[in-house]
């Protein structure tokens, strides 16, 4: 009895379900309101299982979350709101990857994925979930859960499947009506945007229609459009070439006759200011269900622009300075330019209308008919060179092929082939030298890697195989001294965007230490295009071993002025003293003559021992300077000026300073040429007061500083003598000095890769000028 009674209770909840999902079914044929209908099912399989929670999870875009679209039981807030991961760690991921319904008895024991943060937090214990929508392409999850433990019987499994296939089938249907509003939509949006005119014709020839650019194109508004028949004299249609056309030549007419589509019929219409404009047509034919024409859809295109640059592009190519021919696609000509007549030697013949291969017999079989006829073939623009007997020249041909024939561009490039000839035996010979020389010599193209040519002295400095360049570009690298890789890589890498100089050594096989001094510049052509780059390598061995023996005996020579001016100067302040000694005890005793030897000889003492520093000085600058960096011009000056304030004031004289840039020295040595050159402004000026002007100028990638008075001028024949040694153009009693302070600029500036110069004339004044490159900071501006 009792098994009875289960069979009972199992059929009515059975005829339940499928009552619910007949109620859903009707529902959702006859509402349009999608979300009311998934709340309605979400309670009634909620209500009809007896469970807890029920929920529809939606796929949000991308395919990594679901959203809770809509549920029941659920905490408020959390509908509408709340994700869970679309993966494999949640029950609804699970559902999505296999694609089956997926039934948990208790969550806590589920191996096949852990309990996502929404059923944990409303402890749930067993549900059912089902995919909503195809297979291929899920909408989304329906699920149903309960708290407490339950074992789902199969026709409930089957009862929340055939909810889900119900939801799916009205989203799709609501995604199937979305697309057709929206395509309707858009297509009345395309019709009356478009940059086409649209026009429809009915069947009795009357005008139905005209979209906004029709009505542009055609200088009328739609209400006189659709009072006009297709064929209305006011339209004036014409054909291509300005005739009137027939009402049988009408486009409407030849749709309706032949039942067909027509394209791209080009005829000219009268706007009612009286302005014609062109138009090109293309008309479709519209059928009834009895497959009788109804109407015909015509597209409007203006080409009135092009119809008048096509006038300019015919005036044009009779311009073109190079030739120009054309030909149908039975070969026959249908057009040439002046010059493609002069170089076919046609002036005086008609081709138009002829066989190239008739006209020019000995054009048959070569290879312009074997490039002609493969360009047609193919239509693919072809270029190529070849000899014409015809041309009695080399020409270049560009062939444009199409489907209505062949354009041919072509030009006489005689000149330019006996020019490479040239180039090539050029070539010959550079390659006959290189190979002949000590010097490594090499050339690659816009990539220092990729070598074209390396001569065999390569062989000889590097000993190793130059083949191996050819392979593998960067191997001479390897046989850079570690010392100098890096250095030498980044620079060669920054080739051809800078020059590459530099000198390194090398290891060769044979463990023999080489220093090599490199060059490499890169090399356009006349256009700029075709960037090579050509190197020269020394073997500056035997160079770099003199410098070091010159430096060493530079060296020894700087210890022994220092100890000979060291010697030199204690006898001289030995004399010095006790003259002055003499001068202090015995002066009473002297008369005017002794005191003024002794003076004679004081002054005399420490002349030459300011001349002996200043020797001293003049042999130190390149071996006592201070490392190069960045130096204030302006700032070094300011400290100039202040050294010499007295001196200012004492001669009042007026200093007129510009901006001064910064440069790239040694700021101690450029104080000293600044302290000189003023001094010799102020000592120079003459009668009245120094006026002094400093200023500097840009010339290209260097700085131009110049000091500039009104003094007493230098003879332009004595320029040169002054930056001499102890070369002095005044005596002592004129004007005080050792002689050596222009030479110690001179030598200073030479430091500095510049150069000093004076400009001058007797009683105008002088202006020495210092020449010194600017930082690489400026140099990049």
């Amino acid at each position: 009895m009792a098994t009875s009674d289960h069979a009972t209770e199992e059929l009515r909840t059975r005829v339940r379900q499928q009552e619910v999902v007949a109620d859903l079914g009707h529902e959702a044929l006859e509402t349009d309101d999608l979300e009311t209908l998934l709340a309605d099912a979400t309670h009634a399989v909620a209500e009809t299982l007896e469970a807890d929670y029920c929920k529809v999870l939606e796929t949000l875009p991308g395919g990594d979350t679901l959203l809770l679209r809509e549920g029941v039981g659920w905490r408020d807030g959390l509908v509408g709101e709340q994700t869970v991961q679309a993966d494999a760690g949640s029950q609804a991921g699970y559902t999505l990857l296999t694609r089956e319904p997926v039934v948990v008895c208790d969550l806590e024991a589920e191996t096949r994925f852990s309990g996502p943060d929404l059923l944990v937090d409303h402890d749930v214990t067993s549900g059912i979930s089902v995919v909503i929508g195809s297979l291929e392409d899920p909408w989304g999850v329906l699920g149903v859960h309960t708290t407490d433990g339950r074992e789902f019987a199969e026709h409930d499994v089957t009862f929340v499947r055939n909810v889900a296939d119900l939801l799916g089938s009205a989203i799709e249907n609501e995604r199937t009506k979305r697309r057709l509003r929206e395509t309707r939509g858009l297509t009345e949006k395309i019709v009356e945007a478009s940059p086409i005119g649209i026009t429809i014709v009915g069947e009795d020839g009357e005008m139905e229609f005209a979209n906004d650019r029709a009505e542009e194109i055609l200088g009328r508004d739609r209400a006189r459009i659709n009072e006009l028949r297709f064929d209305d004299p006011e339209w004036d249609e014409v054909d291509s070439n300005g005739d009137p056309l027939a009402e049988a030549e009408l486009p409407f007419s030849k749709v309706l006759e032949s039942g067909e589509p027509i394209s791209d019929r080009v005829s000219g219409v009268l706007r009612p200011d009286g302005e014609r404009v062109w138009i090109s047509v293309n008309g479709v034919p519209l059928r009834d269900d009895r497959g009788e024409i109804d109407s015909v859809v015509f597209t409007i295109e203006d080409i009135t622009d092009r119809k008048r640059l096509e006038s300019e592009l015919e005036a044009t190519l009779e311009r073109v300075t190079d030739a120009l021919n054309a030909f149908d696609t039975d070969w026959n000509f249908t057009y040439l330019n002046d010059r493609a007549k002069e170089l076919l030697g046609a002036q005086d013949r008609d081709l138009i209308g002829k066989n190239v291969w008739e006209e020019f017999p000995s054009a048959v079989d070569s290879r312009f008919e074997e490039e002609y006829r493969r360009a047609m073939e193919t239509q693919e623009q072809i270029t190529f060179e070849e000899y014409s007997p015809v041309a009695e020249a080399w020409l270049e041909i560009t062939l444009y092929p199409s489907e209505t024939g062949l354009s041919v561009y072509f030009r006489d490039v005689t000149e330019r082939r006996e020019m490479e000839t040239a180039l090539r035996e050029s070539e010959r010979r550079f390659r006959t030298l290189a190979e002949h020389l000590e010097a490594i010599v090499w050339l690659s193209g816009d990539d220092p890697t990729d070598f074209i040519y390396v001569n065999s002295a390569y062989e000889d400095v590097f000993g190793l195989n130059r083949a191996t360049l050819y392979q593998e570009g960067g191997s001479w690298l390897a046989a850079v001294h570690p010392e100098d890789h890096e250095r030498v890589r980044r620079a060669y890498e920054r080739l051809p965007e800078t020059e590459f100089d530099e000198e390194y050594r090398i290891r060769r096989p044979d463990g023999e230490c080489v220093w090599i001094h490199s060059r490499a510049v890169p090399v356009s052509g006349d256009g700029g295009e075709d960037t090579r780059i050509v190197g020269i390598d020394t073997d500056v061995t035997e160079r770099k071993a003199y410098q070091r023996r010159l430096e060493e005996s530079n060296e020894r020579l700087e210890e022994f002025a220092y100890a000979a001016s060291h010697d030199l100067q204690e006898p001289l302040r030995m004399i010095s003293s006790y003259l002055r000694l003499v001068d202090g005890r015995y002066a009473d005793a002297l008369d005017e003559d002794g005191r003024e030897f002794i003076q004679y000889a004081v002054d005399g003492a420490d002349r030459m021992q300011e001349m002996i520093d200043g020797l001293l000085a003049y042999s130190r600058v390149d071996t006592r300077g201070d490392p190069f960096e960045p130096v204030d011009c302006q700032a070094v000056l300011e400290d100039v000026l202040a050294d010499l304030e007295m001196r200012i004031e004492e001669s009042d004289a007026e200093i007129e300073v510009g901006a001064l840039p910064t440069v790239y020295g040694d700021a101690s040595q450029l104080r000293q040429v600044f302290q000189n050159l003023l001094s010799n402004a102020i000592e120079y000026s003459g009668e009245g007061p120094p006026r002094i002007t400093v200023r500097a100028d840009r010339s290209g990638e260097e700085w131009v500083l110049s000091v500039e008075d009104e003094g007493i001028g230098i003879d332009p024949e004595e320029t040169d003598r002054i930056f001499e040694v102890f070369n002095r153009l005044h005596s002592i009693e004129e004007h005080p000095g050792t002689g050596i302070g222009l030479a110690l600029c001179q030598r200073i500036v030479e430091r500095h890769d510049g150069r000093i110069r004076v400009d001058s004339e007797p009683g105008e004044g002088a202006t020495f000028s210092v020449t010194l490159p600017a930082t690489p900071v400026d140099n990049d501006r």
